[in-house]
């Protein structure tokens, strides 16, 4: 449906006012008890039963019972953090993104853990990472990082700008400060057909609800309640260490701080409170794959999806279609997803073939207790290994396409005895999503911190499942928000991403038990009109993880100085971008408003101005998609080879096409449990020959490896005309 690419609608209906009645929890038993919650606040769970139509069960349609945070703003005044020893080497040295740091140095500072209550109830550390010494002449200019979770002391010096120190800090809770951690329940954080493994991101990795309890309740009594750990008291860290280092450098110089995803929540806290809780002291700030304050992880499937739909629909031109022998008319993203649910019965019916089985037991058999999906199936597998394309950007994504569409292709050829073509190339890219796959829960919290990300997910960015009906579905058959018809719509529309919201709910009890949930006014807020603030937005239009909508959304609520970039065919995060540079220096090294008196947007005749009109008029504001590259080209080992070639590839070194091809196909079929493998492969071996016009030559490494393998009808197996290709 064109109107579920969310970019095209910057507004969102508004939800329903809190009812008067508290949601009960209604167990219906049939396979899963889903969780979901209520929209706006940890919510209370409703079991319901997946079905396919009929009258929904009762209290299906969730809706929101508890408030925010009452506690007004401004709840203190934020004064100078105290330093714990002087500037010196970082914990772990870290190579920066963009440039090196030969004089980079750390240092901790002690906040309270809450602020309305100071230091002396309570504190935590937390870690400052800096490119050089300071001067008085010395402006700051800060890296925010993202998850939430991530820390931000590897995104030193990914912007810098003449005249200013490059600093980051390391978010309360994660990286080098005080972590948010349960060693004594982590020791054991279960076992993961990949190793042992710490959940991490949306709702991701097997670990137990009740788990999770007993680490938040360690954090609780070894650190402090995990609900201080919140966007808000981040900002007012990042507050109380600016003032104590230009008080410590005597510096007024101009002060600037840089948001990457949830980063630029943690810089619009700091909008909000700036001129309330402490001093006007930061004059630019940008925020770079934005969250607004509508933004919520209920949404996030829709969004990875929605930046898949719009990659098909809006750059693939007519020459993309044929590379990928699309029809010429129509919506090419639900041509896409009729691919993908065809493949995904192809393995419901049992008649999968070589290529689908092995997606089957390399990933998907073992996406749900991995934590990968919300259930073992081949379409929300795909839809996972879809998701870690899109965090990739367009490139990744095309591959994607080829990888699905190559998928079909071979699935569509079942034949018993012979290993399709495409299979070759198929397996390779599997088993490279497998190894990101792998790599992606393997994480520590020093350089991810799950509870974290929960605890500000839940807090500030989950309104469970999505209400559809504000995203264009018409058939949202149970209700404005409702568990049921979301699980219906995903199984139907959804191909970019596995179910976040299934994945997420899990959790949702354990941290309303120890979460919060943050005053509306810093949720929805986007500062005050300073007439000395200046802020720069910019995000991607194929980002599937903060949709451009969002971005224009927070565009239009801030009431001060602005500017916004558009990067077509941009990923998530673009300010590091080429294409951006001429106008992220011009915005850091402008005056503290490039803005007339009165105005909210630059003057044409400032550098910044001159520099945005340079970016509207030049190439980079028309990007197209240049790498379709149709379907996967056929691995060496599904291709026919010249008969020059063919005395060499049977000859007696054993490092011909066939020898090669017969071990690989041995270690791909073997990972994928085929029975008699040998067999098959050798099998697939007097084929290779008979493809490179050595037919004698490749019938003769069968026998010789199907005697090996004690294959029955040996010489049927290696000579069956069936098996001789031209």
């Amino acid at each position: 449906m064109e109107s579920l690419q969310v970019e095209e609608d910057a507004t969102r209906a508004v939800r329903a006012e809190p009812r008067t009645w508290t949601p009960i929890k209604v167990a219906v038993a049939v396979g899963v008890v889903i969780f979901s919650l209520v929209f706006s606040v940890f919510l209370v769970v409703s079991g319901i039963v997946r079905g396919g139509g009929g009258n929904p069960p009762p209290h299906d349609e969730v809706c929101q019972d508890l408030p925010y945070s009452s506690v007004p703003v401004p709840a203190i005044k934020v004064g100078f953090a105290e330093p714990v020893g002087d500037w010196e080497a970082c914990p772990v040295p870290t190579r920066s993104p963009r440039r090196d740091f030969p004089n980079e140095m750390c240092r901790r500072y002690r906040v309270p853990l809450d602020y309305s209550q100071g230091l002396v109830a309570g504190n935590i550390t937390v870690t400052v990472k800096r490119s050089h010494a300071a001067k008085e002449s010395d402006g700051q200019l800060w890296m925010m990082g993202g998850g939430p979770g991530s820390p931000s002391y590897s995104e030193l010096g990914s912007i810098s700008s003449p005249g200013k120190v490059d600093y980051t800090l390391d978010h309360r809770g994660t990286g080098w400060s005080t972590l948010l951690d349960c060693p004594k329940v982590r020791k054991q954080p279960g076992n993961l057909p990949w190793g042992n493994s710490w959940m991490k991101w949306v709702g991701l990795g097997n670990v137990s609800a009740e788990t999770v309890d007993a680490c938040l309740a360690e954090i609780s009594e070894d650190i402090g309640a995990p609900k201080h750990f919140t966007a808000a008291n981040a900002a007012r860290d990042l507050a109380s260490i600016i003032m104590a280092i230009q008080a410590e450098t005597g510096s007024t110089a101009d002060v600037g701080i840089h948001g990457f995803s949830y980063g630029t929540v943690w810089a619009r806290r700091f909008l909000e409170l700036q001129g309330q809780e402490f001093p006007v002291i930061v004059s630019h700030v940008g925020i770079d794959g934005v969250c607004s304050g509508d933004y919520d992880y209920g949404q996030y499937a829709l969004m990875a999806n929605s930046a898949g739909r719009r990659l098909l629909d809006e750059y693939c031109d007519a020459d993309c279609r044929g590379k990928l022998g699309a029809p010429a008319t129509g919506s090419l993203a639900a041509w896409f997803g009729r691919a993908v649910k065809e493949i995904d019965k192809a393995i419901t019916d049992g008649s999968e073939g070589f290529c689908a089985k092995y997606l089957w037991e390399r990933f998907a058999k073992s996406s749900a207790l991995s934590g990968w999906t919300a259930k073992a199936s081949i379409k929300e597998a795909l839809g996972a290994i879809g998701y870690l394309h899109v965090t990739y950007g367009s490139k990744a994504m095309t591959e994607f396409v080829a990888f699905v569409l190559s998928l079909r292709r071979c699935v569509r050829d079942t034949a018993a005895t012979t290993i399709p073509s495409d299979f070759w190339a198929v397996a390779h890219r599997i088993d490279l999503s497998v190894r990101v796959a792998t790599r992606y829960l393997e994480t520590y919290p020093s350089s991810f911190d799950a509870i974290l990300h929960h605890i500000v997910g839940f807090g500030d960015m989950w309104k469970g499942p999505p209400e559809l009906r504000a995203w264009g579905v018409k058939d949202a058959r149970h209700g404005s928000c409702s568990l049921e018809s979301w699980r219906h719509f995903f199984d139907e529309e959804v191909f970019w991403a596995p179910d976040f919201v299934t994945l997420m709910s899990r959790y949702q009890d354990v941290f309303n038990k120890y979460g919060y949930r943050e005053n509306s006014a810093l949720v929805h807020g986007s500062g005050r009109p300073w007439s000395n603030v200046t802020v720069l937005v910019t995000n991607g239009d194929l980002d599937g993880q903060t949709p451009l909508r969002f971005a224009r959304a927070a565009f239009e609520a801030l009431p001060t100085c602005k500017a916004k970039v558009e990067l077509p065919t941009g990923r998530h995060c673009v300010s590091t971008d080429s294409c951006l540079q001429k106008v992220v220096n011009a915005f850091y090294g402008s005056p503290a408003s490039s803005c007339p008196s009165g105005w909210v947007n630059p003057a044409s005749s400032s550098d910044l101005g001159q520099a945005l009109e340079a970016f509207d008029s030049g190439n980079c504001s028309a990007k197209k998609v240049e790498t379709w590259t149709g379907l996967l080209p056929v691995d060496d080992c599904g291709r026919e080879h010249s008969s020059s070639g063919c005395d060499k590839s049977f000859g007696a070194g054993g490092d011909g096409v066939c020898d090669m091809c017969f071990a690989k196909c041995v270690e791909l079929l073997d990972k994928a449990n085929v029975p008699n493998s040998r067999c098959v492969c050798a099998s697939e071996a007097a084929r290779c020959g008979a493809r490179g016009n050595c037919t004698a030559g490749g019938f003769a490494f069968c026998s010789k490896e199907a005697s090996h393998a004690g294959c029955d009808n040996e010489d049927e197996l290696c000579q069956d005309p069936a098996l001789v290709v031209a």
